[in-house]
């Protein structure tokens, strides 16, 4: 019984070290640069200052608008025309802070790495480009963060000018706001060159998915 017992704790606890270890990746991205660089997309800082979006939501319509030229997102109630919540991006239309329907807030750039969703940090992207990050994501109610290892490849498809960068990624959840410990989600993100915006995205926390369905004049 204890020899038992003592192989069901190593195993435990080999388990759990190899949990929290399948979060903690380098961070780099692929240099395997086009030859041709019109193959090379490059994305925006942030998204224009001003801009609103019509936006389909969980099956529900309203608008986007982008509050400043720091990424701040604002989701306008079409009803009210008032702000419901915003979220907050990093650069290269990465994800800083969400601010979710209930007003939960997770914030990716607790440890200032913000979450790469879109593109790698250098704001280039190429078909079959892939790119692995670790980083923190600090929850008011917590004490500590989670850690969030992702490894992610981005597809992109279309003419210049009209592309549409689809960029996937599986992501190890460490912390202790999982339940067990340890958690494995997906996410994808489509950014559109011809909006300038995003054209689908589902980072998690503001709904299942978002569909941008044209911007506004």
């Amino acid at each position: 019984m204890a020899k038992a017992l003592r192989s069901l704790i190593v195993t435990w606890f080999a388990f759990s070290i190899a949990a929290c270890a399948t979060a903690s990746l380098p961070d780099q991205a692929s240099q395997d640069t086009p030859a041709d660089s019109s193959k090379i997309v490059v994305i925006p800082d942030y998204p224009t200052a001003g801009a609103k979006y019509l936006v389909d939501r969980d099956g529900q319509l309203e608008v986007w608008l982008v509050k400043d030229g720091r990424g701040t997102i604002e989701f306008i109630d079409g009803a009210t025309s008032q702000p419901k919540f915003s979220i907050t991006l990093g650069p290269c239309f990465s994800f800083a802070v969400l601010r979710g329907p209930q007003a939960s807030t997770h914030d990716f750039g607790a440890v200032g790495k913000p979450a790469y969703h879109t593109v790698p940090a250098d704001c280039r992207v190429w078909d079959g480009r892939t790119w692995t990050q670790t980083y923190a994501v600090q929850m008011p109610r917590l004490a500590q963060p989670c850690y969030y290892g992702a490894r992610r490849r981005a597809v992109v498809v279309g003419e210049s000018g009209s592309r549409l960068v689809t960029s996937s990624s599986s992501v190890d959840i460490t912390g202790p706001g999982v339940r067990g410990g340890y958690a494995q989600t997906t996410y994808q993100i489509v950014y559109s060159e011809e909006l300038g915006f995003f054209k689908e995205l589902a980072p998690g926390y503001i709904g299942r998915k978002a569909i941008v369905l044209r911007r506004l004049e």
